[in-house]
């Protein structure tokens, strides 16, 4: 299965449609933290199926529990950006 499937049918797990403008800027993450993670060790899971599922998908599987519109999200301390870049990114039209 390739990223782009990944990262789509992961969204549905969670009721989270994921657009394809969407998945353009999660393929920019992605290709940003493999190239930083050559400079600065972020993290050891570098394979793009992993990075979908255990990076992506599994920060998005809070926002199951998170009121979209009526409450802040702070995160901090992320390292390479887990769990806000992901979640930015879906919540950033709402």
């Amino acid at each position: 299965m390739d990223f782009e499937t990944i990262i789509k049918n992961g969204g549905k797990e969670f009721g989270i449609e994921i657009n394809d403008e969407k998945i353009d800027k999660f393929k920019i993450y992605k290709e940003l933290l493999i190239s930083w993670n050559k400079k600065i060790n972020l993290t050891s899971i570098t394979d793009d199926r992993e990075i979908a599922i255990k990076h992506f998908i599994d920060s998005l599987s809070i926002l199951q529990f998170v009121n979209k519109k009526d409450e802040n999200l702070i995160d901090i301390g992320t390292g390479a950006g887990f769990p806000g870049i992901p979640i930015k990114i879906i919540l950033d039209d709402i």
